[in-house]
């Protein structure tokens, strides 16, 4: 694969916190093209019912860095997005339009506080279902619930539900349970992409060269690229 695609990114500076100024913004989209990636979905956080979602300012800087995109010449498109902490109020404001969707497509990325029930994980996946979306799980590595390998089966099978890794946490140091737990999720085909989650260019950099590296030496270049790009591509559309 010539190039990948990150679709958990927090590029949209002053809106949340991963970039936090018009610099760094633009150092992090040099960053993610000197990792390869050519498309971006610029996934900030969003707490629905409880804080309002700043469209106009993350439209405002999503547009800033298209343009620095153009002036540069780079071979990169962004698209945008957003991270939903999972609330009560999360699906019904999704259908009524007070936050996008990846890259306009019908899919949301949702996050979970750790400790939720697996009950609760596929009753919020039920939501966004019954309203005609479908659902990426953010980092599921995070989540207590799906540690259980049966969990995972079940929302996949059951609920539609897609599963998202960071790629820090592929290439970072695991105890051993972690270890093995990641190793079943990716060998028995669970998780479906890989992405930076990238924040800064300091603690949470994108990573996605090396994480395709080491997929690719563990499980070969064609699963590599599928995780890295190959599924973002179909599943957004682009």
């Amino acid at each position: 694969m010539s190039s990948f695609v990150d679709l958990h990114h927090h590029l949209v500076y002053g809106v949340d916190d991963g970039a936090q100024t018009l610099e760094d913004m633009q150092k992090m989209l040099l960053r993610a093209q000197l990792e390869g990636v050519s498309d971006i979905v610029c996934t900030s956080h969003i707490t629905p019912g409880f804080e309002p979602f700043p469209i106009e300012a993350y439209t405002a800087h999503l547009g800033e860095a298209r343009a620095f995109i153009q002036e540069r010449g780079l071979d990169m498109r962004v698209y945008p997005g957003c991270e939903v902490l999972y609330t009560e109020s999360s699906a019904r404001l999704l259908a009524e339009g007070h936050y996008p969707t990846l890259a306009g497509s019908d899919i949301v990325l949702v996050e979970f506080s750790p400790d939720m029930s697996f009950r609760q994980l596929a009753d919020a996946a039920a939501s966004f279902g019954m309203r005609g979306y479908g659902v990426l799980f953010a980092h599921v590595e995070r989540y207590e619930a799906l540690r259980s390998l049966k969990n995972v089966q079940k929302l996949r099978s059951e609920f539609g539900v897609h599963m998202q890794m960071n790629t820090n946490t592929i290439i970072g140091k695991k105890g051993f349970f972690t270890e093995r737990w990641v190793r079943h999720m990716l060998e028995d085909g669970y998780i479906d992409c890989v992405a930076t989650d990238a924040h800064n260019l300091s603690y949470r950099p994108c990573r996605m060269k090396q994480c395709h590296e080491m997929l690719a030496m563990k499980y070969g270049n064609e699963y590599a690229d599928e995780l890295c790009g190959g599924f973002q591509r179909r599943l957004l559309e682009i």
